[in-house]
């Protein structure tokens, strides 16, 4: 019988948890134990793991860490997999500590994590790259209209949106000083998933067309190949030293792709796409974690492979208690 393997899966309400604990779950070469926590006791990656526990606030750093050092040691915990933006960075922070307990963590540190996450500084490091960005508008007027408005700190879509006439433009610069503006580019989004090692060296980079998002996170897509997508990705990742899982958004139009975003994390929306079409991300990660070997097999990325996604429910008799 194999070895058994536990892996902790943090945030476990976040749809990059889920997608994690799933891909473990498609697996059969190695033999895991998934533990799962959250602070919400309905989230539902909670319900998907083996063994599930009920969290402090990530808020409450002490008490979280000590919360999490607890678990690794009752279940000998070998890999980390923190999900949630906000505590991405922290953990980032305690690799080593975690490392002295023989918890591995696959992680950029919290600098890099930061500087992904800051959208000005990352569109300012796109440009020593050569690589097209929409435009960023300082002091918006309505001249400028359509635009686009982002947090100056935010992961993912978390309160962006689309200005198309002066009223949502006077909307938005009421809301304060802490987003910016763009320039609005139409047109197909793509995203890149991505895993480097520990030199920020791209051992799988898998592009995908968003073909249809909801609050951000793409319902329906399709794999693709596209070369000037893998080199834009190898610059960028080499450029701000990422370690680990990224996504990497896109948008196409009249021919150019324009950088969005890269956020230092497994994709909430579209990962399981990857994972089906060859790459078992979150199993490349583990494996890389370990210091095991991966096979080219296993980095293997079939285009026109599309997907669709519908809910589905995780009933239970009772109100679970902690």
């Amino acid at each position: 019988m194999k070895d058994m393997i536990s892996v902790l899966v943090t945030s476990a309400g976040v749809a990059s948890a889920v997608n994690i604990i799933k891909a473990l779950r498609l697996q059969e070469e190695l033999n895991i134990s998934i533990i799962a926590v959250d602070c919400d006791r309905l989230a539902a990656g909670l319900y998907l793991a083996d063994h599930y526990y009920i969290s402090p606030l990530i808020e409450e750093k002490d008490t979280y860490l000590q919360f999490l050092f607890d678990i690794c040691k009752k279940h000998n915990i070998k890999a980390l997999f923190p999900s949630y933006s906000r505590e991405i960075s922290y953990i980032a922070s305690m690799q080593k500590t975690f490392n002295k307990l023989g918890v591995k963590t696959l992680l950029p540190t919290s600098f890099v994590i930061d500087l992904c996450n800051d959208k000005p500084r990352i569109i300012s490091h796109m440009e020593k790259l050569g690589i097209p960005t929409p435009k960023i508008v300082n002091d918006p007027i309505n001249a400028d209209v359509p635009l686009f408005s982002k947090l100056l700190n935010g992961s993912g879509s978390k309160e962006s949106f689309y200005i198309k006439d002066k009223h949502a433009l006077s909307h938005a610069l009421s809301l304060g000083n802490d987003r910016f503006f763009q320039e609005y580019i139409q047109g197909e989004e793509y995203t890149v998933d991505i895993l480097c090692d520990r030199s920020s060296n791209v051992i799988f980079s898998g592009p995908r067309k968003r073909i249809e998002t909801k609050a951000g996170q793409s319902v329906k897509g399709v794999t693709v190949h596209d070369d000037l997508l893998q080199e834009y990705v190898k610059k960028i990742c080499s450029l701000v030293e990422m370690v680990g899982a990224c996504n990497i958004q896109f948008i196409k139009s009249k021919g150019k792709y324009y950088f969005i975003e890269i956020n230092p994390r497994f994709a909430a929306g579209g990962l399981m796409l990857t994972v089906k079409a060859g790459a078992n991300l979150p199993l490349l990660a583990l494996k890389l974690m370990l210091e095991m070997s991966i096979h080219d097999k296993e980095l293997e990325h079939t285009p026109n492979v599309s997907m669709t996604r519908y809910w589905e429910e995780i009933i239970r008799e009772e109100m679970p208690c902690k």
